[in-house]
């Protein structure tokens, strides 16, 4: 227990223990000083034991026994007075009690210290996420699914016991706290060497900022995921050097930008953050016209991107839009876009696509159904704000759904517990449309339409075989572990992805040669990933496909011999 909470208990109880002791001492000295009678009709005082032992159950209880002899008037007048003298004392000392339990400061103590020692029992890595949310919920799943553990801040305590009727809640160290508190931040294990990260996602960003900045004070080598979609405080929070900013604008916006050039890159995202589909063919975005409702921070990144590809595009918004922009062209107006006239009078039966981005859910699903309406071959693009809202979406019609919350989710969890998925991303971003046209291509003719992913660490935890063949010198090129076990000269499906080695990078590395360290992303499916396993660990299996043949028991070559 800790200081705090000893102290509380103490004040609130040393009324009621003053209290309790003077009226037991009352009783007590009473009892010793009023002669009584024994059984032989001598005068006996009681010592001060023998007083004690019977205060203590009288004061506790009606209804005992007279020790050690029958009371004479005196002392049973004595003891009628002490009854009502202790049963006031105790009744006072239980409410004091009943009063100290329901403290909600001693409460909040008492919890606080049992988050303490549930920090100080973890060994692992283990994030900081501040604050109660749809999103920060998807992320702690994420990262416990991934082996990671979570501690979880949040300063409403109505929010806490929500969280706390998840299933995995028992999993995470949960605390009512100013998040944005040194003292809070300490508590959660800010300090410790097994912190990794901070998770900061509020919707306020300047919160986002301070979060940063008191991690950068109080341990620098602690990451911070902090949601930036205003300029200012985007700069502030990368001049921290310890901040990954999250802005999903610029995530949508970039994702549109490779639709329109390199589409099959974007299935490759989407299929390694588990959105979709290899087979997804609603990120082929056709061109043409494009309507867009909503021109605020989203907007205005639509618009770069739709200008870089030289599309024809209208913003129709009923309260950001400028006059000054009206004036310059007809790309802006300023009315209502669920306004069926207004989407005719901007030309909706010539447009190719809608985007339906405004802040408000209801209002996004009511533009397209408005759209659908007027224009029924038309591609819808909508933004989903919020995930509470994720049946009505999935019941519209809608070739491509983005949603804020998603992207934060995935995003962040792949970034603290997928480092290889979220490298090869970087990787593959840079690359053109031929060359992920054909990686697709072979996924789906080796794997099928969704392959799972798989990553191997090349150490004695996960491959002990190649790690010792690698201690003993033995060269171990990635193509061993392609081979198949029924015929090493054949290969079985899985195809490695990346390749990572300290800071350095190997995408799609077939002839790679292994060092103890690497850590490989694999594309597979169930089969192939067991034999990538034996193979790895093995000894046996990874002397066969290594050299063709079965590798003798050390054991029975002890005993029998060599075979010649």
């Amino acid at each position: 227990m800790g200081n705090n909470a000893l102290w509380i208990i103490l004040q609130k109880l040393r009324a009621p223990l003053i209290v309790i002791i003077v009226t037991y001492s009352i009783a007590i000295l009473g009892m010793v000083l009023i002669p009584g009678i024994d059984d032989d009709g001598k005068v006996y005082n009681l010592t001060f034991f023998d007083a004690f032992y019977f205060v203590s159950y009288m004061a506790s209880t009606i209804g005992f026994g007279e020790s050690p002899y029958a009371f004479t008037y005196a002392q049973k007048l004595w003891v009628s007075f002490c009854i009502y003298l202790t049963v006031v004392g105790w009744f006072y000392g239980l409410g004091a009690v009943v009063t100290a339990i329901t403290d909600k400061t001693l409460s909040y103590e008492l919890m606080k210290n049992r988050f303490r020692r549930k920090v100080e029992k973890i060994q692992r890595k283990f994030v900081i996420v501040l604050g109660y949310s749809y999103v920060n919920i998807g992320i702690i799943q994420k990262l416990l699914e991934n082996g990671m553990d979570v501690v979880l801040i949040d300063k409403d305590e109505e929010k806490i016991n929500h969280f706390l009727l998840e299933d995995f809640a028992k999993q995470v160290p949960v605390m009512v706290g100013n998040a944005l508190m040194t003292e809070t931040l300490h508590d959660a294990g800010i300090m410790r060497e097994n912190c990794y990260a901070v998770v900061s996602l509020f919707t306020k960003e300047e919160k986002n900022l301070r979060a940063s900045i008191l991690t950068k004070f109080l341990n620098s080598n602690v990451q911070v995921i902090a949601r930036a979609t205003i300029d200012d405080i985007r700069d502030s929070l990368i001049d921290t050097d310890i901040t990954r900013v999250i802005n999903p604008f610029e995530v949508f916006a970039k994702r549109l930008d490779i639709s329109l050039s390199s589409p099959h890159i974007l299935v490759l995202e989407n299929w390694i953050y588990g959105n979709s589909h290899l087979t997804d063919k609603a990120l082929f975005l056709p061109k043409g016209k494009y309507i867009i409702c909503g021109y605020g921070r989203l907007g205005k990144l639509i618009q770069e991107k739709l200008e870089k590809h030289k599309l024809e595009y209208v913003f129709i918004d009923a309260k950001r839009v400028a006059k000054r922009e009206m004036v310059k062209n007809e790309k802006f107006f300023k009315a209502n876009p669920d306004n069926k006239d207004i989407l005719l009078d901007v030309g909706i039966k010539d447009s190719v696509a809608l985007i339906a981005g405004t802040s408000h859910d209801i209002d996004n699903l009511s533009i397209m159904i408005t759209a659908k309406k007027l224009n029924p071959e038309i591609y819808l693009i909508a933004r989903e704000n919020t995930m509470q809202e994720m049946s009505l979406f999935k019941a519209a019609d809608i070739d491509w759904l983005f949603m804020i919350e998603r992207i934060m989710i995935n995003k962040t969890s792949m970034f603290l517990s997928n480092p290889l998925r979220e490298q090869f991303l970087i990787l593959a971003l840079k690359q053109n449309e031929i060359w992920a046209e054909m990686l697709v291509k072979q996924l789906r003719n080796q794997l099928g339409d969704n392959p799972e992913l798989m990553t191997l660490t090349i150490d004695k935890e996960d491959a002990y075989a190649i790690e010792a063949e690698l201690q003993n010198g033995v060269a171990v090129n990635i193509d061993v572990l392609l081979r198949s076990l029924s015929n090493w000269e054949e290969q079985h499906k899985a195809i490695p992805l990346l390749l990572m080695r300290e800071e350095k990078s190997i995408l799609l590395p077939h002839k790679s040669q292994l060092q103890i360290g690497d850590r490989i992303l694999f594309a597979s499916d169930y089969e192939s990933q067991k034999e990538i396993e034996m193979i790895a660990s093995n000894i046996y299996e990874l002397h066969y496909v290594m050299y063709g043949k079965e590798k003798e028991s050390e054991l029975l070559i002890s005993i029998f011999g060599k075979k010649k």
